[in-house]
């Protein structure tokens, strides 16, 4: 079943540890620095979120960020994880969630923020989101991100990196698997409506000038010719849908999220064709 919501997301999926304290402060902080529209008033595990958020002492976000306490038993496991919900009351409603896993299978750390539409009609408003968006896209370092309208349907696909590139969406972020599976010329000559560097380990292509109306798909189809037609899904297909396929696939480094490093992964990756 779709969804639609009433706002625009953004979403991130990173191999970065997450289980690192610091990076946490940075994240949190970053927030905090776009004053009270993006600033969290409460915060949790789950709904209902009843902690209240107080930006001058952060250290119990970044507590139930780290999930210490649960982590100490569950480590005999060889298991770690942390989830946190953060949501304004503020005209914004901005709403994030940060997931972290920590054991010896494939996965993906993520990281999501939505805010409201209507809020970000307003061009101020929108410059401030992107603006933000683009500054988490430096601190957590993702392989892969997008920025995406969620009032339209198709928004919420089910994703599998180590198959296929999910759909394009209004601006998608192309880390570095990514960068060394295109190539940086590549991925910078996209045809697209913007292609930009986003520091040196991140590609931004954005498809469309309006984030507000929905995709042409063939805007979709030339960026994907033009990058590898074997790397993404088509015509509304699920990554699933390609598994005993030809893929064109990263070589994507899951060390920072395994629990040992010293242990294999345990679930045997897809085999794909890489590029080279």
């Amino acid at each position: 079943m779709d969804y639609a919501y009433p706002s625009i997301g953004f979403k991130l999926m990173s191999l970065k540890n997450f289980q690192d304290r610091e990076l946490a402060t940075n994240v949190i902080c970053k927030i905090n620095e776009y004053g009270k529209d993006f600033m969290p008033q409460k915060f949790g595990v789950y709904e209902p979120l009843k902690r209240q958020y107080n930006p001058s002492d952060i250290n119990e976000v970044i507590d139930v960020w780290m999930e210490n306490e649960m982590n100490r038993e569950a480590s005999k496991d060889e298991f770690a994880e942390g989830l946190l919900l953060m949501k304004a009351t503020s005209r914004s409603k901005a709403s994030y969630m940060i997931s972290w896993r920590k054991e010896n299978k494939v996965h993906f750390n993520g990281f999501w923020f939505s805010v409201n539409i209507e809020y970000l009609k307003h061009k101020d408003n929108f410059d401030k989101f992107l603006s933000l968006c683009r500054e988490l896209v430096c601190l957590i370092g993702p392989v892969y991100g997008k920025i995406v309208n969620e009032s339209i349907f198709g928004a919420f696909e089910p994703i599998d990196l180590t198959i296929r590139h999910p759909e394009l969406h209004w601006m998608n972020f192309f880390g570095e698997p990514y960068i060394e599976l295109f190539g940086r010329e590549k991925l910078l000559s996209a045809p697209a409506h913007k292609v930009e560097s986003i520091g040196d380990k991140v590609i931004a292509i954005q498809t469309t000038d309006n984030v507000f109306e929905p995709i042409p798909n063939e805007i979709r189809e030339k960026i994907k010719t033009h990058l590898g037609e074997n790397a993404f899904v088509w015509n509304g297909k699920q990554a699933l849908a390609y598994k005993n396929k030809e893929n064109l696939v990263p070589k994507f480094d899951f060390s920072e999220v395994l629990f040992d490093k010293t242990k294999p992964i345990i679930e045997p990756q897809i085999r794909t064709r890489n590029k080279n």
